[in-house]
């Protein structure tokens, strides 16, 4: 450890002489004082903290593996709720369908029947709005995702059971993540 630190003392004391050699060459004034503060101070090119973290290429690999899963995650809710949504608006119709059919005419069902279309047609009318909020969201987040995607040059492509990042620059795929289950033939992550 001691070795480490004379050599960056040594480092750092070449740099100072350096720079007194360079301001005796222009024939300016040195400040001793300041030069040495701010060498002192100065944190070594070893220590600086880097604009782009060094990863290697399974930690690479690893990464857009993470984000792709988060893409698929964020559009399979997407898809479930909208699928929720349907199903919440096709009996709330159906059942104030049926509802307004039965007061129409005589009444010929039975007053459970008549409460069971009316409490689903309340509860249709209650929750479709959330769904279509949730959903709303769920279709913000999604695209937000896939915008970053498009920021960073990349492109998703969904064929054959897999997801496939492709780069933008050159076409090549730099990843893939299967989405479709083999034995069962749906979605893998759910």
């Amino acid at each position: 450890m001691k070795l480490v630190e004379n050599t960056q003392q040594s480092n750092q004391s070449d740099l100072l002489e350096q720079s007194f050699q360079s301001a005796i060459d222009k024939g300016t004034a040195v400040n001793v004082f300041e030069r040495a503060r701010h060498f002192r101070n100065a944190v070594s090119a070893s220590e600086q903290p880097r604009l782009v973290e060094t990863r290697t290429s399974l930690e690479t690999e690893k990464l857009w593996k993470k984000r792709l899963n988060l893409l698929l995650d964020a559009e399979n809710k997407l898809i479930k709720v909208i699928r929720l949504r349907k199903i919440t608006g096709i009996f709330t119709v159906l059942s104030m369908a049926m509802f307004l059919f039965s007061l129409y005419l005589a009444p010929s069902m039975s007053p459970v029947v008549f409460y069971v279309l009316s409490a689903v047609a309340a509860f249709g009318i209650a929750t479709y709005p959330a769904w279509f909020l949730v959903s709303k969201s769920d279709r913000k987040r999604r695209d937000h995702i896939s915008s970053l995607f498009y920021k960073s040059n990349h492109e998703v492509e969904i064929a054959d059971g897999k997801m496939t990042l492709i780069n933008r620059a050159n076409y090549a795929s730099v990843t893939h993540i299967h989405i479709l289950d083999r034995n069962v033939g749906s979605f893998a992550n759910t």
